[in-house]
């Protein structure tokens, strides 16, 4: 990984963000006004008072070359330091540029905020040598005037005004990753034979990549991305900048966040912003996002122009092992999920779990539902493993990079395995909605949204174990086993909500495997191994009063009638 250097004015956080980067990425941090200080044992308004600017600078200039010396270090450096050509070359030479931009107003109250800090704490609060007159805020602004032209030459510009730490720090995470500055290890790559055959390519720091992948597609040189507002406002700049530098036309698209976004009248406004860019039969569209973003980018590639080649960019961990590998596009109906849609298969996976790291922590949580299914279908010892590293998966704040991309790949790689037995769903691939029958019924009854899918999906599969004990299916002990692992990733083991026992058993019956007025459900074993069958309508109407309805769970069992998938 190359030195990341923060500029900007004074007061626009590059010291926090910059603590919270190598943090995040288990890098060294390195501070030059700090480095300055240690070398000669003098604050810097104590220098500025002795010596002058000029002999700051100097110091300066040394203290940015002992930190450029370094392998990957999270540089905060002083406001002025771009006014010295030399040190704009160094830093571009020896890593890549953030520039966090802030307004002054902003910057100031910061400024002022620290200084009330530290009296409260008994410090004397260091008082910038360049707004110490009468009027700060004139100084900054006069700062900024001069220095912004040469804050803009770095790779990538970073609002900070209205933005915690955190937030600011998401940011420059993305713009690292859309950049192409975080590096890991080699690729994991599976060939899917689906459709016509694509790779799934898991790569940390790979969405950077992103250019060498299209070209190994061989296809046209324009490109449409589309994503949601909020993967956009944190990928969509750096990576567009990263495309357009490659040699790529690319083109952007902002639906709004969220499962409502999966509706006909977004469909629609995507196919009139592609007929106003006249896109051709042969161009790609970009699917920048998670499940939302994957399933709707993808049912409008298998429609326009009666199909356009499509790519998939997932940003979620939901949608890296699951949303994004098999084909199923789609969008919802008021009275069901993924109601309408098509079987297309893209002809690029790129999932970048680095991507990972800029989620907020519950959209991160949700996507280890997909994982656990994994493990309770079809690969006991993925279960194991997850029960093994729970914790650190759970915590992620120094994340486990390759254990991480290994998880991901091993999923992919077993879905890969059932859909390229059985593409559209006639029979095995339906073990796949392991907790989702339920799930998706969740989603539906509580308005989308209320719920996230790997949430709601978690509830399923617990009210699906619970089918399965009652039924004299499974051992209680396995149904342990999954609810402890659930619980351990962070996930809801049990529903906290008004009853929805009629409202989530009539959604039931809409299930897209209900066959013959019949539901079909995918009933465990044990772990690593499930079959589908129908059940006693008394049964499931008993469980899920028991989880979803205000009554505990009976452990009775009951008759159902199996068979193998």
């Amino acid at each position: 990984m190359r030195n990341v250097f923060l500029i900007g004015l004074s007061g626009s956080g590059k010291t926090t963000v910059g603590r919270l980067l190598a943090e995040r990425l288990g890098r060294p941090f390195l501070d030059t006004d700090l480095l300055v200080e240690q070398r000669c044992g003098k604050r810097i308004a104590t220098i500025f008072a002795e010596e002058g600017e000029s002999a700051f600078r100097a110091r300066e200039k040394l203290a940015l070359q002992e930190a450029a010396a370094s392998a990957g270090a999270i540089v905060a450096t002083g406001g002025g330091i771009v006014l010295d050509a030399d040190n704009r070359r160094l830093m571009a030479e020896r890593g890549v540029r953030i520039f966090l931009n802030v307004e002054p107003e902003t910057a100031l109250e910061r400024l002022r905020q620290q200084e009330a800090v530290a009296r409260r704490q008994g410090l004397s609060p260091e008082v910038r040598p360049l707004l110490a007159g009468d009027d700060p805020l004139a100084a900054l602004r006069r700062l900024q005037a001069e220095r912004r032209a040469l804050y803009e030459e770095a790779e990538a510009t970073c609002s900070t005004d209205g933005k915690s730490g955190e937030q600011v720090a998401r940011a420059v995470l993305a713009a690292l990753i859309a950049l192409g500055v975080l590096e890991g290890e080699e690729p994991l790559e599976r060939q899917i034979r689906a459709g016509e055959g694509y790779a799934a390519i898991v790569d940390w720091g790979g969405l950077g990549r992103l250019p060498a992948y299209l070209a190994r597609l061989e296809l046209p040189r324009r490109v449409f991305l589309l994503s949601d507002q909020h993967v956009y406002d944190l990928y969509g700049p750096p990576l567009l900048r990263t495309l357009r530098r490659a040699g790529w036309s690319a083109s952007s698209y902002v639906l709004p966040a969220g499962e409502a976004s999966k509706s006909l009248q977004q469909l629609s406004a995507i196919y009139d912003w592609l007929v106003e860019q006249r896109a051709e039969r042969r161009e790609a569209l970009l699917a920048l996002g998670g499940g939302v973003v994957g399933d709707l980018v993808g049912f409008a590639a298998a429609t326009y122009l009666r199909g356009v080649p499509l790519v998939q960019l997932p940003t979620s961990l939901l949608a890296q092992v699951d949303a994004a590998i098999g084909g199923k596009t789609g969008i919802n109906h008021p009275r069901g999920k993924n109601l309408i849609g098509a079987f297309y298969q893209p002809r690029l996976v790129l999932a970048d779990p680095a991507t990972l790291l800029t989620l907020p922590e519950r959209e991160r949580t949700e996507g280890w539902a997909e994982v656990v299914k994994y493990g309770m279908i079809l690969d006991a010892e993925l279960f194991t493993l997850l029960e093994t590293h729970a914790a650190a998966l759970r915590d992620f704040s120094l994340p486990p990079a390759s254990l991480l991309a290994q998880i991901i790949a091993r999923c992919i790689a077993l879905k890969a395995a059932v859909i390229e037995e059985d593409e559209r769903e006639q029979g095995r691939r339906a073990i796949l909605n392991y907790g989702h029958t339920l799930g998706h019924a969740l989603e539906n009854v509580t308005g989308y949204g209320e719920w996230l899918h790997g949430e709601a999906v978690a509830l399923g599969m617990v009210a699906a174990a619970e089918l399965a004990c009652q039924a004299g299916f499974l051992a209680r002990e396995e149904a342990e086993r999954q609810r402890a692992l659930l619980a351990a990733l962070g996930l809801p083991t049990a529903y906290h909500g008004k009853p929805q026992t009629e409202a989530l058993l009539a959604a039931i019956r809409l299930d897209k495997k209900v066959a013959q007025k019949q539901v079909r459900w995918i009933m465990p074993r044990r772990i690593g191994e499930v079959f589908q069958t129908t059940l006693p309508d008394e049964l499931v109407s008993k469980v899920v009063y028991s989880l979803f309805g205000g009554e505990s769970i009976t452990r009775s069992s009951a008759g159902a009638r199996q068979e193998e998938v």
